[in-house]
């Protein structure tokens, strides 16, 4: 009791200001450090935030890209189905197409089954539908492969499907 005594007649304030003043200094710490803990953790959002927005817009610009690939896939495979006779256009042709393949591949780029197989509206676009047999759609004849990449869905397959006429 001594110290305080003198420490209140040195600075002129009571213990009771003094203890008064170091528990709003506390409380001001603890605020300040509560507006910092926030602080950083709305930067730590907003760096997560622009992460998922730079690989979204980089996932658009590939899709972009390889959509263009894949049309120039699909002209090939049309033109390689309608040349009849083995010729050097033919084989031109071939070689192309197993070299945009191998790129297509090399970028995870992979082909979604189709025909024989049940009709799934998350990779299959249904553009026609005939009638058939059976309790299941199944894919019957496809008009435009679909592809993945990786787990994402690049394009849908383009198909025809089958469809029970004897649904309950």
């Amino acid at each position: 009791m001594g110290n305080e005594a003198s420490i209140s007649s040195e600075t002129g304030a009571s213990a009771e200001d003094l203890q008064a003043q170091l528990q709003a200094a506390r409380e001001e710490a603890a605020q300040l450090h509560d507006k910092y803990l926030r602080a950083l953790a709305e930067s730590e959002n907003m760096r997560k935030r622009l992460e998922r927005l730079c690989e979204e817009r980089m996932w658009e610009q590939k899709r972009s890209l390889l959509g263009r690939f894949l049309e120039v896939a699909d002209n090939i495979e049309r033109a390689l189905s309608y040349i009849d006779s083995p010729t050097g256009l033919r084989e031109g042709l071939r070689a192309t197409y197993a070299q945009l393949q191998s790129f297509l591949r090399e970028q995870g780029i992979t082909s979604i089954p189709a025909v024989g197989e049940a009709f799934d509206p998350n990779v299959h676009e249904a553009v026609e539908i005939i009638p058939g047999q059976g309790d299941e759609l199944v894919v019957t004849e496809e008009y435009r492969k679909g592809y993945l990449c990786g787990d994402r869905l690049l394009r849908p397959a383009r198909v025809q499907v089958t469809h029970s006429n004897n649904r309950s």
